[in-house]
Formats: C-alpha cells, structure tokens, sequence
C-alpha cells in the first residue's frame, strides 16, 4: 500500500522508498511587469485527513494561488493541481514545475521507464538508469520539419511520456498523467539542490511546444487545473506496470467495446501505385476498373473492406470525388456490396497538393500567403482552425461518406505552423493544442452525421513515424464519447522487415501492453517474406488490419525488396488470412498478454485457452519457449494444443516448445482455439 507524509513529500510503500526529497513547487512567469526566474511557494496550508489532502498556498511574486489536493484510492493516490490568479492583471508562465522528488545518487540502479512507448516509435529506449539521468544521458524523440515554422520546445533537461514506472527491481511505482481537455504528459526532470542530484516526477510540468498550453497564461480570477496524475504501486515484472496503465485508461472510457469487430481492409495503394495528383497517371491508372480488379485480389483474400488511399480525388486534398474516373460514391459502394461483398472506405487530408482551396483559407504566417516547398511536390497548407474552411471541408467529406461509407482514415492533417490570419475568426496566433481540437471536432461531427463511419486519426500534430504529440487516448473513444476509434498504427508500413529486425517495431509491442484504444494499419504483401512475418507481428499488435500489394507498384515499394513470385506469396497471404479470420476474436478484441518481446498471448475472458505468436526475428531457425500461467488460460491441464513441438501442464503452467524458421512466427493454438474450425 503506498502511503504520503503531505507534510514532507515523502512517499514510500513498505521498505521502497521512490521520493524522499520534499515535494518541488516551481513556478516562473511574469506579472503586471514583474518577472519571477522561479516562484517559491509560501503561506502554505494542509488541511484535510484520513487520505484526503489539500494544500493551500501562495506564489506572492506572481500572486497566484495554488490549490493541491491528494486522495487516497483503493488501488493507491490521485493527485490534481490548480492554480488561480488573483492578480488585477493576466499572469503568464514561462515555465511550470511541481512534482516529488528523489535523490539519485542512492538510487543509481532505479530504471525509470516510458509507458507506453518504452520503445519510441524512432526505435530508441525510453527507459533510464538512475545513473543515466544523474549523468544527463537521456532523450525525447521529437519530430522536426525545416519546412515549417515550429515553436521552441519546453523540454531542456526533462522527459515526457503519458506513464512511467520508477522502479527498483520488482519494486515499483506506476505514475500516470491523464488529462482530456488539454494535451498534457507526465514530465520527468533532473535538478540539481545542494550538492545532490533529484528526479522529479509526477505533479505536473511543461513539455512538447510548452504544453499544457492554456495553462501558461491566466486572466485576472482564471483557473487552470492540471491533468489528474495517478499513483499506483506494482509489484513484478515489467509488463505488470503497463498492465496498470491499460487499467486506468479502460476505466476512463478508452477499452475495447465487447462487439467490436473491424473489418480486414485491403488497400490498393500497394499495387495502383501513388502517383500524387498528377492527372494523366491518375487517368491511366487510378480507374474503376482497376478498383473492382483491386476488389477481387480483396475477396480472394477474405477481406471485408476496400480502402481507397490517394487517387480518388480530383487532386489530393480537394476532397472532390473524381466522378469521370470512378463514377459516383453511391454506384460504387452498391457494386462493391453487390458483386464482391465489400465495404468501402476511403482517406481525407488536410494540405492541399494543387491551387485549389482560396487562398483566404490558407495558414498566414510572417509573409504573404504561398505554397510551400516540400520534397519534390508543392503543397498548399489550410487553415483548419478557421471556421469557415473547416464548414467547407466537413460537407465535402460527409457528401461522400453519407453515400453508405464505413471507414475514414483522417491523415495528413498534422500541425504545420501557427497561422496569424485575423480573417480568420480564431486566436492569433493559433497553437498547436488549437490545432488539434479542430482535427478533432471535425472527427466528432463527421462521427454525429454518419454514426455507422468509423474513423482512424492521425496524430493531429506531429506524423507518426518518429514519435507522437497528443497523448494516444487523447479525445479517442466508441459511442457518443470520442470523437474518433483508432489510432494510426505507427509507419512500419514501408519496410517493414527492417522495422522489425531493428527493433524499432517493438514499439507495437508496448502500445498493446498498455493501451487497448484499437490501433489500424495497412501492410503490403510485397515487402513481407513468403512465411508472412510482418503479417503475423501486425495480425498480434494491430487490432483492425489492412493488407494489400500482390504485385506491389515501384512508387510505394522499398528499395532494394528482394524479389518474389507474386503468386507464391499471394497464396501464403490467403492461407494467414484463413486462419487469422478464423482466431480473429482473439486478435481483434481479446486481451494481449506480453509473455516477451516476441512472445504474445491473446486471450478471450469467456473462452479457455488463447493464441500464443512466436516470432523469430533472426535468419536461423530457433527452438523457442514460453511458460503460460494456468490461471490465465482457464484451460484445465493438458489442453489441446495446435502448432507446437510440445505441450507440458506442470507447476501450474503450461510449458510450450515450438521450432521456429527464421523470420517467420508460429502460431500456436490453445484450448477453445485449437478447437475453432
């Protein structure tokens, strides 16, 4: 059980002790022409007992007020903060820094880890010694773009991550931020008091582009309350703490609903090729015709869905249905349904790659209004934060999606800038938390016009193949509740092998250990291997799957992919297919049990048994094992088991041994799977 001396700041659970230095009130800012480099609390006052604190206190250069409250939950403490000017003037802050604090110099084998990107989506570990952080030796991945404008960013001498675990051997302490009005992470910083080094953890902080944004400037009598931070202790392995993560976010409404069932997808992209806007290749390429033959490689291979990634437009980002090529919306969904037993679906974005919009709606910056230069394409950025605009691209958007339409991808629509247009009828200037709410309203209104459309969002801010800006349960939720379902599955859509062999598509891996808001992504075939690999790691970490690319088209393949029959790797696709239609209730909404990095267990709670997936990730065959709790898989001793070696109830667990090819995964049925037909 954790307990809290308020007074001290001390908070320990048995003989582990994760902070002994005093609690950290840090506030810098400036108000009524007064600049405070660092605001010291003072007149402070606890009231409150038995597990329900609140401190009181004062910051008197800024005159602001602090309200800090601590309760105690059956599982362990929450924690809120709240600041109030009471100044006859605004106040702004420069920077924000409240939170507990430990010695590092006693604890340099402590590990502070990320949850839920332990791994980053850059492929780098968010996960640090005590020493490292005394030492200075960590990092956050950011996302930088020389073609936009982007703020300074608040994070010298600090991390961020929605969730860490500060924890010494298995020992540790769950810290949890969750805030779902403003973008706001769990911030972890390295101070130096005296001659000591500290971490501090938990409270609130600072981070990303100064985020959370509207917390750094208060009118006269305005309150900002931080995000609520969560403290648990866990106790065991690693995977225990994420598991504790996905606790508190299932509680807040971002689960998996008990019908969910997302359709297989199959994306033409792979094998029509992208040939950005150009009218000519769009007209030789992009046709009906060449969809409905997309349409039968998509029935072929039991999928549910055709999606339909750039080439539908008139020019990307004018959200124009190009009726002379394809005919209309609703002709296609009837034949689809009719002829090949599939659904549509289909992609929206943002920037614009031909002059099309008026120039009116487009981001202003510090100069004249212009495209802007981005690789070897123009694009025409547009202002989504602008009421007007964004009305226009609503209607355009739902003129197609009414027409019977059941998936939406919102991509492309990541913040570029802030847009100082004061036509506009927004704040000038925009932040990136603005830009975000718009991406997100326009998702919530889509989802109230057509209730049957659900959409996958981009992160609204930065693309999702360094790292991600906006928490990943962040306005996300099924019903009436969120304002989109999933979230993007990351990039390891190109080179997927190598996202694999390098690591870097762990990332996958944590997400589901902590996270069951339902991520999507589409894969190509052709950049798989015949043993299907990729498809098996996507199949285990990404509930709602797409596929695609029998032939694969030289504008989206890797470089350098070996060669393949075609018709070799298609066959062994619709085999996979056959057995992940048939388990896919495990996969899609069944719970994700980390035995290992490359040993995943999925399980229904009403079913005995699970799917175990193996996966060897090395170019020689391996004999690989894994120990099943008995209790997890409800199986009784000596299941039925399907795809392994051998099979042995002892202890309690049911100990498995499988040879595994290299680069290839097996799959392996147990109990109730086994019996599936």
């Amino acid at each position: 059980m954790l307990e809290l001396d308020v007074e001290t700041g001390r908070l320990w659970c048995g003989d582990t002790v994760f902070a002994d230095g005093r609690y950290v009130y840090s506030l810098c800012g400036e108000a009524a022409g007064r600049t405070a480099a660092a605001a010291e609390l003072g007149r402070r006052q606890i009231t409150g007992s038995a597990g329900h604190w609140v401190i009181r206190g004062m910051f008197e250069e800024l005159q602001v007020e602090l309200t800090h409250r601590f309760d105690a939950m059956p599982d362990g403490l929450q924690e809120t903060i709240a600041l109030r000017n009471l100044g006859s003037g605004p106040v702004r802050f420069s920077d924000i820094g409240f939170g507990f604090s430990a010695g590092l110099q006693e604890r340099a084998e402590w590990r502070l880890c990320a949850i839920p990107f332990l791994v980053q989506l850059d492929g780098s570990r968010h996960d640090y010694s005590g020493a490292c952080l005394a030492g200075g030796r960590f990092k956050n991945s950011v996302y930088s773009d020389g073609s936009r404008p982007e703020p300074p960013l608040a994070e010298a001498g600090r991390l961020r991550s929605e969730a860490w675990v500060w924890r010494a051997g298995d020992q540790g302490l769950l810290i949890a931020k969750y805030n779902n009005a403003d973008i706001e992470l769990s911030v972890a910083s390295v101070f130096v008091r005296g001659e000591r080094k500290f971490l501090r953890f938990g409270g609130a902080g600072a981070c990303l582009y100064g985020e959370p944004a509207r917390a750094h400037l208060l009118d006269p009598g305005q309150v900002f309350t931080f995000g609520t931070t969560c403290y648990r202790h866990v106790e065991g392995r690693l995977e225990d703490a994420f598991a504790g993560y996905r606790e508190i976010l299932d509680s807040r409404g971002h689960g998996i609903p008990a019908d969910y069932d997302p359709p297989v997808n199959w994306n033409e992209l792979y094998d029509i090729g992208w040939h950005h806007s150009d009218p000519a290749a769009l007209k030789a390429h992009y046709t009906r015709g060449a969809l409905l033959a997309e349409a039968e490689k998509a029935r072929a291979c039991s999928c549910d869905l055709l999606y339909l990634d750039p080439g539908w437009e008139v020019a990307e980002g004018t959200t124009l249905w190009d009726e002379s090529r394809l005919g209309t919306v609703e002709s296609l969904v009837a034949e689809l349904r009719e002829e090949y037993g599939l659904q549509l679906g289909f992609r929206t974005i943002l920037r614009c790659y031909r002059e099309h919009w008026e120039r009116r709606h487009m981001v202003l910056y510090a100069g004249p209004k212009a495209p802007v230069k981005w690789g070897d394409q123009d694009l025409w950025e547009m202002c989504l934060c602008s009421p007007s605009f964004r009305q226009e691209k609503l209607a355009r958007i739902h003129n197609i999606a009414r027409h019977g339409v059941r998936f939406l991808m919102v991509d492309e629509m990541d913040w570029r800038g802030p847009c100082r247009d004061p036509a506009h009828g927004h704040a000038v200037p925009t932040t990136a938390s603005d830009h975000a709410r718009a991406v997100y309203g326009l998702c919530r209104e889509l989802r109230r016009q057509c209730p049957e459309l659900s959409i996958e969002c981009h992160d609204p801010v930065w693309p999702w193949h360094t790292c991600i800006y906006a928490p990943t349960y962040f306005q996300q939720g099924f019903g009436e509740q969120g304002a989109y379902c999933e979230n993007w599955g990351f990039e390891y859509m190109w080179n997927c092998l190598d996202d694999l062999r390098s690591g870097k598509a762990l990332a996958l891996y944590y997400y589901n250990l902590a996270c069951n808001v339902p991520l999507y992504l589409h894969i190509t075939m052709a950049a798989d291997n015949d043993n299907c690999l990729f498809f098996w790691w996507a199949a285990s970490t990404v509930r709602h799957l797409g596929i695609g690319g029998k032939h694969g088209s030289p504008s989206v393949n890797p470089k350098d992919m070996p060669a393949y029959c075609p018709e070799t790797r298609f066959a062994a696709y619709r085999d996979s297919m056959a057995l992940y239609k048939r388990l896919k209730p495990y996969f899609s909404r069944g719970v994700f049990h980390g035995l290992g990095e490359h040993a995943h267990l999925h399980y229904l709670p009403d079913r005995a048994g699970g799917v175990l997936l193996l996966f060897n990730v090395t170019g020689g065959d391996q004999t690989m094992e894994a120990r099943i709790d008995g209790a997890i898989l409800g199986a009784g001793v000596n299941p039925r088991v399907l795809g392994a070696k051998s099979a042995e109830t002892k202890d309690g667990a049911l100990h498995l041994r499988a040879k595994v090819p290299g680069m290839s995964a097996a799959v392996i049925r147990i109990g109730d799977a086994a019996l599936d037909k």
